[in-house]
């Protein structure tokens, strides 16, 4: 592939993380968006004009008329298998947003396809991007606090974005899915063992995902998340190893930007995709950077495709191990 030239990039999916990346990829200097597509034609071109291309809700159709190299595949969790292998099939390069499918089946049948493409396939796990987990891993692996023995993972978020969310998504995928992909990068392990694992939901809407268990490494875990908090608060996790010599901590910061108004309090994002001098930045514009100038040179991506059929693995195990709980 010519590295001179821009790579274009085809947007599938208008939502927040398409939206996300699409104003990423606008921004960024080796990359061009060259169209975006979704099933509800006023969001493909809504966001489509927010970004000065044309919008599409045919994924086919759009291919043909914008002549992309890469896709980045950001539609619902359980719908990712069918626009990437349209977009695998037409011989592009694929970023597929976390997780890279919700059943073993789908996440196999997209690197499989890939395989015989011959094509790029990447999947979007933001945590890897992040500096304080990307260290946490650098000092795991260096092996100066020896073997991890536990590691306890929490990430809770607003009931808000519970009620805009749940109609296609859980805590587990939502959520628990960046926490397992973090936990197999870090340790070097796959969960093999499940000791009980619990979804809670409340009428009030409430709902929490809780799972504890063992690594193939002999190492244990314990997760808990979901979406809890009332209006006006802010999202919180905290990622903790527990090593023979010592211990890491990976916590939550927002960069201490609040905003008091008459709304109350909230935090601002400056971590994740924030907008400085009118660019995304962030976790994510390290992902899209990544994703691009990997494809365009050739060189390997952090994340391998059976990495991320790995965690869909050990998320499944979860959920079918799961037992559901009401509260009123």
């Amino acid at each position: 592939m010519d590295s001179n030239r821009p790579l274009r990039v085809l947007v599938v999916g208008a939502g927040v993380m398409g939206a996300a990346h699409a104003h990423a990829l606008r921004g960024s200097l080796q990359a061009a968006v060259c169209g975006v597509v979704d099933l509800q034609e006023q969001a493909a071109n809504s966001l489509a004009s927010e970004v000065g291309v044309p919008g599409f809700t045919d994924l086919a159709q759009a291919i043909e008329a914008t002549d992309p190299d890469a896709a980045v595949v950001a539609t619902p969790d359980s719908a990712h298998r069918q626009p990437a292998e349209i977009a695998i099939d037409a011989g592009l390069a694929v970023l597929v947003e976390k997780p890279l499918a919700t059943t073993v089946e789908d996440a196999e049948a997209i690197v499989r396809s890939a395989e015989r493409a011959g094509v790029r396939l990447m999947t979007g796990h933001l945590t890897r991007f992040y500096p304080r987990y990307a260290q946490a891993a650098d000092l795991i692996h260096s092996g100066e606090l020896g073997s991890p023995v536990m590691v306890t993972a929490t990430k809770w978020g607003l009931t808000s974005l519970g009620a805009r969310v749940a109609a296609s998504t859980s805590p587990l995928w939502h959520f628990a899915i960046h926490e397992i992909e973090t936990m197999h990068w870090i340790t070097g392990g796959v969960i093999s063992e499940v000791d009980g694992v619990q979804l809670v939901e409340s009428r009030s809407g409430l709902s929490i995902f809780a799972a504890t268990g063992t690594l193939s490494t002999g190492c244990a875990f314990h997760l808990a998340t979901g979406w809890t908090l009332p209006r006006n608060s802010y999202p919180r996790r905290d990622f903790k190893v527990h090593c023979d010599r010592g211990v890491v901590e990976a916590m939550w910061s927002t960069d201490g930007l609040s905003v008091d108004d008459a709304d109350g309090v909230r935090q601002l994002d400056c971590m994740a995709w924030p907008t400085l001098h009118g660019r995304v930045e962030g976790a994510l514009r390290m992902e899209v950077d990544h994703f691009v100038q990997s494809v365009l040179e050739g060189t390997p991506f952090v994340i391998k495709p059976e990495e991320a059929v790995d965690a869909v693995r050990s998320a499944v195990k979860l959920e079918q191990a799961a037992i559901r709980r009401s509260v009123s």
